[in-house]
């Protein structure tokens, strides 16, 4: 992708470039998985950017785009740059949808040579027909027909059309970042969106910032989610260093509430009203923190799979454990506010770590098995069992964790 250098400001070992390059180009560069630098679990409702179509149409302004790229895979000469790789650190809603435009306005151009009749159809005959292709790249009949009403009311040829993407945007591209520095930008940028949900907001930049601390130093660690496998069927075949990212996202959210957390519409229907607190950003959602709870996931896994075997895998896989287990460690963290969030991970380290034995993961697997399933909702009765023996063993109430004990009090 090549363009021209506006201006440049630097900080630090990074530069952020001032820079402009063609629409055209700057969509036709985007990789395949370009949407997975930021998760699309849900397209954010708002105006403009639905009505962005309208925005290309009429050639106005789109705000810059901000990308990323490795200082290796930026060149620049004189004025000109070419990046040959790059990431998208705010922007995506609006390159999701500059690209499906894109790609609604190549169909009509494609079609109308073969069928003129095109600009006659309404609406709904344009959804009958091209419903499929529309939904192969995210476009929709309502996009279509902004476009060909756009031609068939004499604004634009179908030649003017082809030249709207040959429009110059702005971009800020930062190289010479370093992971942390990479982070915390792309927080900053993010963290203020009002329009999207804080569940969603977690998920997006928790999603994004994986890749940064993947290239630092836990190149083990890797994500599934809901769409590679269900949450239910990852526990009973992960391997250690593998995590479903629901339960990872539901894991932090426990902790930041400092109890446990479901998964479900009542988590749905919370995270859209705005009921978690914005301290997640403020606290949780910082490099450091990040940093030292991918590395309590990872130094946990690996000891009890070398303590337990496969047994301590599949424990520490459920979405269950691990929001007991950190929702615990939140539950600490607000009682100590003088102290730093990840100090209540190195705590968990500090306790349990050097003992697994603490655990009785073998004796977990029986007293949970013995519950009566007809009377009790397994999966709370489990996270909250976790809950309370992590958090008495934090606090110096218990030394070893009586399962029994746990699973009776959640009963009662």
């Amino acid at each position: 992708m090549k363009g021209i250098v506006l201006d440049k400001i630097t900080e630090g070992s990074g530069a952020c470039y001032l820079v402009k390059i063609k629409l055209r180009d700057y969509i036709e560069s985007l990789p395949e998985d370009y949407k997975d630098y930021e998760v699309q679990r849900e397209i954010v409702a708002n105006v403009y950017l639905d009505n962005l179509i309208q925005t290309v149409l009429e050639e106005k302004h789109i705000p810059s785009l901000v990308l990323v790229s490795e200082s290796e895979n930026f060149q620049i000469t004189g004025s000109n740059f070419e990046v040959s790789n790059f990431k998208i650190l705010d922007g995506l809603q609006r390159t999701f949808r500059l690209k499906s435009i894109f790609e609604t306005i190549r169909l009509l151009i494609n079609e109308y040579p073969n069928n003129p009749g095109i600009l006659n159809l309404s609406k709904i005959q344009l959804s009958k027909l091209y419903k499929s292709q529309l939904e192969n790249f995210g476009g929709s009949s309502i996009q279509l027909g902004k476009v060909v009403e756009t031609v068939k009311s004499g604004k634009k040829s179908i030649q003017d059309l082809d030249s709207l993407f040959d429009k110059y945007q702005w971009f800020e591209i930062w190289t010479g970042l370093s992971e942390k520095s990479e982070v915390e930008k792309m927080l900053v940028l993010n963290a203020g969106h009002k329009p999207v949900k804080t569940k969603h907001q977690l998920e997006l930049l928790f999603r994004n910032i994986i890749p940064i601390l993947q290239k630092r130093n836990y190149k083990e660690f890797s994500v599934k989610r809901e769409k590679e496998i269900s949450s239910t069927n990852f526990s009973k075949q992960r391997v250690v260093g593998q995590f479903h990212f629901s339960s990872l996202i539901t894991a932090l959210l426990s902790f930041s509430e400092g109890r446990p957390l479901t998964s479900n519409i009542d988590l749905i229907q919370k995270k859209q009203s705005d009921y978690f607190d914005d301290k997640i950003f403020d606290e949780l959602l910082k490099y450091e923190f990040l940093d030292e709870f991918i590395n309590t996931l990872l130094s946990f896994d690996k000891a009890l799979f070398q303590h337990y075997g496969n047994e301590g895998t599949k424990w520490f896989g459920r979405e269950t454990t691990l929001v007991g287990f950190f929702a615990a460690a939140g539950k600490l963290s607000q009682e100590n506010e003088s102290t730093l969030p990840q100090n209540s991970l190195e705590l968990l380290k500090e306790k349990l770590l050097g003992n697994p034995d603490i655990l009785a993961l073998d004796v977990f697997e029986r007293v949970r098995n013995s519950q009566d399933l007809a009377k009790i909702n397994i999966g709370t009765i489990n996270k909250r069992a976790v809950y309370n023996g992590i958090y008495d063993i934090l606090t110096g109430r218990s030394k070893s964790i009586v399962w029994e004990k746990y699973f009776k009090n959640e009963e009662s």
